[in-house]
């Protein structure tokens, strides 16, 4: 009897151990679950607004603005969603950060600010 029970020890050991991590990993990702929404939808944005910028050539920020406007992002196997509210507050997010990468270059044509892909 003691022998059964010493040789079933290790495979319950095993079981535990795997539903720990399995707890832990699903509770890392819940926490983290709304900055990756958030870098979902940015990079979403990013490259719709790159495609235009190909397409279209130089835009304005009122231009950039029906670009982005109705954007969602969603997490596969996932209920949760995020889409852009805000147009305008998030091109002024994106905008910068898209210069500073050196992804477009912000010029000035007939008095307005145009922006343009970087070759």
């Amino acid at each position: 009897m003691l022998q059964t029970i010493l040789h079933y020890i290790p495979y319950v050991l095993l079981f535990a151990v795997a539903v720990a991590f399995i707890y832990g990993w699903g509770l890392w990702r819940t926490a983290r679950q709304k900055q990756d929404l958030a870098n979902l939808l940015s990079s979403k944005g990013i490259a719709r607004i790159r495609k235009a910028l190909r397409k279209n050539g130089a835009m304005t920020e009122e231009e950039l603005k029906s670009v982005v406007a109705g954007l969602t992002a969603k997490q596969p196997f996932s209920k949760e969603t995020i889409g852009v509210t805000d147009p305008e507050k998030f091109l002024r997010s994106l905008l910068p950060y898209m210069k500073r990468q050196k992804m477009i270059t912000e010029e000035t044509e007939k008095g307005r600010t145009v922006y343009r892909l970087r070759r």
